[in-house]
């Protein structure tokens, strides 16, 4: 047991106690709260120092809390929401001036709203910030009241959210390969080197939980969530690499037969994509911010035909 160090303690490493812990290691929790990883352990070890006690047991990549730090994560989570939701109510009463707007966004959904509305938003929402990040990363940010709505993949537990549904886009096999024919049933895919995203990426998630209820397992060859990374891979005809991926999001690459893609045949294999918010209470947005967003979901919708 270490020795703890009498006074408060900082709220700010309850915060990212709270974000090692909802992330599972202290890389991605460093990448999802914006402080470099070094800094972000350097904090948690102040805040054990202050404790007295070990929050985490070290394996590797991930941090797991101790039976302690499983206590403490309990009691802050409560309090930190509390204090959020003061502070949220201290603003709407006594603020007279809106603060601007900040719109979280997947970044392969960013190319679909984000270009085409770039300066309607502007107008419509005058200082409007952007935060690109994973769908997770997303909800950790909107919890911690850092982004006010995001454009998502709809969330499979909504607790504390409000989501609604704007589009419905399918998911296909990205490869170099072009003897490829689609429809593929699930199954059809261990064939191929797979590259997939980490299971905390949402896409992920879907992937598995079809391929769960198919009764089969998809093993990647490689896990990288950066869409850039993957696309880099799938270029080099070498690798013979393939992925999964939202069509629109290499449309653009099977244009220029760059890629070649695949349909997949199960109905499963989806990704719904939905704008977000805090449920209860939501800060009041910009008059027709929200309609403009779901104006393009249509016109993307009626692209996408049937």
């Amino acid at each position: 047991m270490m020795r703890a160090h009498r006074g408060s303690v900082d709220m700010r490493r309850l915060r990212y106690f709270v974000a090692v812990c909802d992330h599972g290691g202290f890389s991605r929790a460093a990448q999802a709260t914006g402080i470099a990883q070094p800094a972000l352990t350097r904090q948690i070890q102040t805040l054990e120092q202050e404790l007295g006690h070990a929050l985490f047991a070290r394996n590797g990549r991930n941090a797991v809390p101790t039976e302690v730090g499983t206590f403490l994560l309990r009691h802050a989570r409560t309090h930190l929401d509390g204090l959020d939701e003061v502070i949220h109510r201290l603003r709407r009463a006594y603020d007279t001036t809106p603060d601007p707007v900040t719109l979280g966004v997947c970044p392969t959904i960013a190319p679909m709203f984000l270009v085409p509305l770039q300066e309607a938003l502007q107008s419509c929402a005058p200082g409007l910030s952007v935060i690109e990040a994973y769908s997770g990363d997303l909800r950790t940010l909107m919890q911690a009241g850092r982004i006010d709505l995001s454009l998502s993949y709809f969330p499979s537990d909504a607790t504390g959210l409000h989501a609604r549904c704007l589009l419905t886009e399918r998911l296909v096999l990205a490869t170099h390969r072009t003897d490829c024919r689609g429809p593929l049933p699930l199954a059809d895919l261990r064939d191929f080197r797979l590259i997939l995203p980490t299971r905390v990426h949402q896409l992920r998630r879907i992937i598995d939980e079809a391929a769960a209820r198919r009764g089969i397992t998809l093993l990647p060859a490689v896990e990288l969530d950066s869409l850039a990374s993957v696309k880099q891979l799938l270029s080099d005809a070498r690798g013979g690499f393939a992925t999964i991926l939202p069509h629109r999001s290499v449309s653009a690459e099977a244009a220029a037969g760059e890629l070649t893609l695949c349909a997949l045949s199960d109905p499963l294999m989806v990704r719904d994509i939905a704008l977000i918010q805090p449920a209860a209470p939501p800060r009041p947005l910009p008059v027709g911010l929200t309609a403009m967003i779901e104006a393009q979901a249509d016109l993307l919708r009626s692209e996408m035909g049937p």
